[in-house]
């Protein structure tokens, strides 16, 4: 749910923003976007990725393309573009907005994919001790259960609740020690949902309002 919904509408929100903001122009500059977004998914998925590295290389290539698109009318040469995106802490062009993008991501990026690696594990236990065999005396007391009204004619009868959990305690007695365990893990994982759904709060409307401000403020930084 997690990558689909919310990364989806992050990447929507954003490019929609700078579609009103710079039209077509946006356009040609998509794959700043869309580079941005891969390798979160890739983080996400469990990459081998450098998560500050993105965000901070994602920022100096905004800043360089904005800077061309304010000026239309001068050609930068590649090494000149990248000199701005490299001194974009000193320029503060987009005022504070990048670093406190970058912590929101950061946060809620790194709750997220220990979210996910934590479910894994836990499917994989899951799975594991579901395929563990019933022991022979389990397998006795299941069939009394199930089958001895059979014998004496009786098919619709069903075994009384408490004897079918007093038969299931006995058949998971060893499962049921990890009970308590099973429980502490779900508990430190349910809490990080809340952080993971942050990443929508970070590309929000809020969020991408405050950009567009600060672009506001990079055009006229960079009128020539």
């Amino acid at each position: 749910i997690f990558k689909p919904f919310l990364l989806g509408n992050a990447e929507k929100s954003l490019n929609s923003m700078f579609v009103r903001t710079y039209g077509m122009l946006n356009m040609h500059n998509s794959e700043v976007f869309k580079d941005l977004f891969i390798e979160l998914k890739r983080y996400y998925t469990g990459g081998n990725i450098n998560l500050e590295e993105v965000l901070n290389d994602f920022s100096a290539r905004l800043l360089e393309r904005v800077f061309q698109i304010i000026n239309p009318h001068y050609h930068f040469s590649e090494e000149y573009l990248e000199c701005v995106g490299k001194y974009i802490d000193q320029l503060k062009s987009f005022g504070d907005v990048p670093r406190k993008l970058k912590i929101q991501v950061m946060k809620a990026f790194i709750a997220a994919r220990t979210f996910v690696q934590g479910l894994t594990v836990g499917r994989d236990v899951a799975n594991r001790i579901s395929k563990i065999s019933p022991n022979s005396k389990c397998i006795v007391s299941l069939m009394k259960m199930l089958y001895c009204p059979y014998c004496r004619g009786l098919t619709s009868l069903k075994p009384c609740t408490n004897y079918c959990l007093n038969v299931m305690r006995g058949c998971l007695a060893n499962q049921a020690d990890l009970d308590i365990e099973w429980n502490l893990f779900i508990g430190r994982h349910s809490v990080k949902i809340v952080s993971s759904t942050n990443v929508k709060y970070c590309y929000s409307t809020s969020n991408i309002s405050e950009l567009k401000q600060s672009l506001k403020y990079c055009n006229r930084y960079y009128n020539l």
